[in-house]
């Protein structure tokens, strides 16, 4: 940590729940960061919307709030005070703009995959509460806007949105390509993994690999991987 992190998280002496699992119900504050700088670039790398990291995103919020709250009780006359509280400022918005470009990354995915992650339950099942009321009220702005514009003028039978075509498997609905190449790095040792029916490949810790998204989707869910 930096000397501006250790001024930071000098004063912040609580944990906040930040996940279900046993082994990680809590996570000291200075990892909040970390933790969600690792899951913006996973956002940024996978094709498809990734778990929510409630812990995290609660985590920072509760942080901003109560370091914006030492900042307004800095004597602004004092010299000392003054630099304090610019190194405040200055780790704050760092924080802040890691937590805006993973909302944001995660928005740009809901608005562009809105009717199929709303159709797919374990897609909608990975957004939170206020992502799921965005994507219900986007996809319904949506419907209205075309319907307004020139569906409505259009026989009923071309008006659908959601029409596909089984045999040669198209669909008026965007779904992520999760054949897409990523890269990815091992975090942890896992052995042999089958990736398809003919190739297995030995994963050690620290090793950095491209492969089909698809193929190792269930390992980045699990937190075995992280993508780069």
């Amino acid at each position: 940590m930096s000397v501006d992190d250790d001024l930071l998280f000098d004063h912040l002496d609580y944990r906040v729940t930040a996940s279900k699992d046993a082994d990680e119900a809590y996570l000291d504050p200075e990892k909040f960061v970390e933790r969600l700088t690792q899951a913006w670039i996973n956002e940024r790398a996978s094709p498809d919307v990734l778990q929510y990291e409630q812990g995290s995103v609660d985590g920072l919020l509760e942080k901003i709030e109560y370091q914006t709250g030492i900042i307004d009780e800095l004597d602004s006359g004092n010299d000392t005070s003054m630099i304090i509280s610019i190194l405040y400022q200055t780790e704050l918005e760092r924080v802040k703009f890691v937590l805006r470009s993973y909302l944001r990354t995660r928005i740009s995915k809901i608005e562009k995959f809105c009717q199929y992650i709303l159709a797919d339950a374990s897609s909608k099942r990975r957004l939170s509460r206020a992502e799921v009321l965005y994507a219900e009220n986007y996809a319904k702005a949506t419907r209205q806007h075309y319907d307004s514009s020139f569906l409505s003028s259009l026989p009923p039978s071309l008006q659908g949105q959601d029409d596909t075509v089984f045999d040669r498997k198209l669909s008026m609905i965007s779904q992520p390509r999760l054949d897409e190449a990523v890269f990815c790095r091992v975090v942890e040792d896992i052995g042999d993994f089958q990736l398809d029916e003919d190739e297995t490949v030995v994963l050690e810790t620290g090793q950095i690999y491209i492969f089909r998204y698809r193929a190792v989707r269930a390992l980045l869910q699990r937190g075995q991987i992280e993508l780069i």
